[in-house]
């Protein structure tokens, strides 16, 4: 297999262990966690990645964008670096990309195709990104549902005064602690 799976040594407060992926190509390595955990006594059934369950599926397209992009990478010649390799798994974890040939495509065109324009991105003081999911009410609060974007991918609801619209002329953070950026910020065109 192209990309190796293991468990890192740390655990949570349910025992589990956070899945790390690990991609070595061309002199180029690149790892990261993929947003799932597991108890280290089920690993050894799940590396098999024959379970339809969302961890299984998950790895088994991660697979197929790495084995995709490395047959295509050997077959002519190119380099692929690590910003190739960061974009293409954070395309599969984030779920913008549906099929894996997709986010072959885009990381091999360099160009990303756009999503639709529903969809809404937002960044918090701290700078991480975050994919709007959906709005609900809960306790009679209008709520905002995002997933986070390159890290652990947890979901967060937050009361629509955390956000800031993106058109908003101001240059500070004034109340907000969301701030609506556009899709070439996150993917670092702009």
């Amino acid at each position: 297999m192209p990309a190796r799976f293991t468990l890192e040594k740390r655990t949570n407060l349910k025992g589990e262990s956070p899945i790390r992926l690990s991609w070595n190509f061309g002199g180029q390595r690149y790892q990261t966690t993929i947003g799932f955990s597991v108890k280290k006594e089920d690993w050894e059934k799940i590396k098999l990645m024959d379970n339809d369950d969302n961890l299984g599926h998950t790895l088994r397209r991660i697979n197929a964008v790495v084995g995709g992009l490395e047959n295509h990478f050997k077959t002519h010649k190119d380099d692929l670096n690590k910003i190739m390799m960061k974009q293409a798994i954070s395309d599969i974890l984030s779920g913008d990309i549906a099929r894996p040939e997709d986010a072959i495509e885009r990381c091999i065109e360099g160009t990303p195709t756009l999503p639709k324009p529903q969809t809404r991105y937002y960044r918090d003081r701290q700078g991480r990104y975050y994919r709007f999911i959906c709005d609900a009410v809960y306790s009679h609060i209008k709520v905002n549902v995002l997933q986070e974007l390159f890290g652990r991918q947890q979901r967060i609801a937050l009361p629509e005064s955390s956000f800031q619209a993106i058109k908003t002329t101001i240059t500070r953070w004034p109340t907000a602690d969301f701030k609506e950026v556009s899709y070439e910020e996150v993917v670092g065109k702009k």
